[in-house]
């Protein structure tokens, strides 16, 4: 166990930052090409050569001014920049491609730059891997990978179809459901918003990407405002739009394949990353109630000075299988959870099939829609209490067939056996194989 003094941490950082400074190079160098592309690339749209000179001039400005210790904080002006390049393309429509391919992968490298990079030297590094009472580490390594990948996954769809609603290509292809993508993103809805949405959707999703990828091991304890937006982003963000894509056929009245995938993509992420968010909270309770300063903990992380070991998680040089089974530790596939999610999606087809009209197919399409995500999101044993909604949700959908215009006697058989089903399933909670210190009580 090794003790820092005040004097020693000091210098301990100053090294450290100056290890750092080729980030403030590569910023720099960002804002360069920036500063040169409307030239090069041969910008016509002038709110795009502006746009590229501003942002080319502080990139340069933050990188010379971050690499003093004492101003290494406007680094962060760089992350700024970075978003702002991700969204100026979908405000002023730009019109030539490589003004949407430049600026947005301009703009992820200077996010990355600022938020990829460790804030805190490795020596200061300290503290539990796994948080007290739980038997895994929701920050590990395996456990963020499938959330990065199928962030990125979002990311790489959003943009292609960014690109179709920015008239960049004339065709867009869907997988499931033909011109199905096409209405879609082409529909009075798509068009009532200002700016593409598939291109606010790809750049939530590169966000979500980037800041799964931030922060070591212990990142539940010694960075909990990144945790906390990254569960934002993820959790009520994603859960908005999950919905919204699996109500397109009441809305617009037709299916959308690629949104389709993008939503299971969001809906694995959902379940993958809340036990990580629960984590924080616990830490953050326990900060509280030991009277430690609550905000210097959530913006700059605890102090521990004793170090520990987990030694449950694999290391990267074991067994692929191993890894794997990591990655989806405190998320289970009960039996009864997978059938109601299928029940579900059934639903989201089952009125033109079984001629549901009306009102009574919005019904159908909404209830379908929400026993799908909290059935899904239930296989996250820290939420497997959010099960009981589908109970609300099937009760009413039994009940609508008789209260709703449009009930034939083959559609309410139908929805009542629906119900019944999907209400019998939740109540078994099935197993729970870890533990979670002052959450497991909360599990039911």
């Amino acid at each position: 166990m090794t003790h820092y003094t005040d004097e020693e941490k000091v210098g301990i950082k100053r090294d450290f930052h100056q290890k750092m400074i080729w980030t403030r190079f590569g910023m720099i160098f960002l804002g360069l090409w920036l500063l040169t592309s409307p030239e090069t690339f041969g910008y016509v749209h002038d709110p795009a050569r502006w746009s590229d000179w501003i942002c080319g001039l502080l990139l340069v400005f933050f990188g010379f001014l971050s690499m003093k210790q004492k101003y290494c904080g406007w680094i962060w002006g760089g992350c700024l920049v970075g978003i702002w390049l991700q969204f100026v393309p979908l405000a002023i429509w730009a019109k030539e491609p490589v003004v949407y391919v430049n600026d947005t992968l301009i703009g992820v490298l200077a996010i990355a730059f600022c938020v990829l990079v460790p804030l805190r030297p490795k020596e200061l590094e300290k503290g539990p891997l796994i948080p007290s009472g739980w038997t895994y580490n929701p920050s590990s390594w395996p456990q963020r990978i499938p959330v990065i990948f199928f962030g990125v996954v979002g990311w790489f769809i959003a943009r292609y179809l960014a690109s179709f609603q920015l008239g960049y290509i004339d065709y867009v292809w869907d997988p499931f459901f033909g011109l199905g993508t096409e209405k879609v993103i082409t529909s009075m809805i798509s068009q009532e918003f200002p700016v593409p949405d598939a291109g606010l959707g790809a750049m939530a999703y590169s966000l979500e990407a980037i800041m799964g990828a931030k922060g070591t091991a212990r990142r539940w304890h010694t960075m909990p405002w990144i945790v906390v937006i990254f569960g934002i982003l993820v959790v009520p963000l994603g859960f908005t739009s999950i919905l919204l894509v699996m109500l397109q056929p009441i809305v617009v009245g037709a299916w959308c394949g690629l949104c389709l995938i993008i939503a299971t993509c969001m809906l694995i992420m959902l379940a993958l990353t809340v036990d990580e968010v629960v984590a924080v909270c616990q830490y953050l309770c326990q900060i509280k109630k030991e009277g430690k300063p609550f905000w210097r903990t959530f913006f700059l992380g605890s102090e521990y000075e004793e170090d520990s070991v987990d030694t449950r998680t694999p290391d990267f040089h074991q067994s692929a299988w191993q890894i794997t089974k990591s990655m989806f530790w405190g998320v289970r596939m009960p039996w009864n959870l997978l059938i109601t999610a299928i029940l579900g999606a059934w639903l989201l087809f089952a009125d033109n099939i079984l001629g549901f009209k009306g009102v009574m197919a919005a019904n159908t399409d909404v209830c379908g829609a929400l026993i799908v995500v909290f059935s899904i999101i239930s296989w996250a044993e820290v939420t497997r209490g959010l099960r009981f909604v589908n109970i609300l949700l099937a009760f009413w959908f039994a009940l609508a067939s008789f209260v709703l215009p449009g009930g034939t006697p083959l559609i309410m058989w139908h929805s009542v056996i629906v119900g019944i089903v999907v209400i019998v399933l939740t109540f078994f909670r099935g197993p729970i194989r870890e533990k979670y210190g002052t959450w497991d009580k909360r599990i039911f």
